[in-house]
């Protein structure tokens, strides 16, 4: 028996990513066509923006469990402007009009914190569309996990130690 593809798949970005451009075909998805159980557990590491002409009001419409923070009050579809600066959603959503303007998916990553530890994390933004022309939505992958400053920060090389065989 062999395994699906999206199960062999280590990236939860490229396994969502294969799912979006399974239901985007030749052009972009709606929201109404995303659907949870398509993504399996993945869906808790996921988000989904109504996007606004001004960004910074665009609301979330779902944030997955696993990247809730618990300093936010209940999810009440807040705007993303209404972030913590510096979090991780954050940091996403700082890319709202990027990929409206240009209309593809935008992936990116890099050092955050989340639930006041630090973290490395990597994440895609895919447009969505009800028209089909506009963006007006967004469906987030966001992949991370956490670090010990001591061991995942490398030092420069001018600090690093070199050592030579006695002669």
């Amino acid at each position: 028996m062999t395994t699906p593809i999206l199960q062999q798949e280590r990236r939860l970005t490229t396994r969502v990513l294969t799912v979006w451009k399974k239901i985007a075909g030749k052009g972009f998805p709606k929201r109404s066509q995303i659907d949870p159980r398509q993504f399996g557990v993945d869906w808790g590491y996921c988000l989904m923006i109504d996007v606004d002409d001004v960004p910074a009001n665009s609301r979330f419409s779902h944030v997955g469990n696993a990247l809730r923070d618990s300093t936010w009050p209940t999810f009440d579809r807040q705007r993303v402007s209404e972030c913590l600066e510096g979090s991780l959603l954050e940091l996403v959503t700082r890319h709202i009009a990027r990929v409206a303007e240009k209309r593809k998916p935008v992936s990116f990553g890099g050092p955050a914190t989340h639930e006041d530890g630090d973290i490395l994390y990597r994440t895609i933004l895919l447009p969505l569309s009800e028209t089909g022309d506009k963006i007006d939505g967004i469906l987030a992958a966001v992949a991370y996990r956490d670090v010990t400053v001591a061991h995942e920060i490398p030092l420069p090389e001018h600090t690093a130690h070199h050592v030579h065989p006695a002669e």
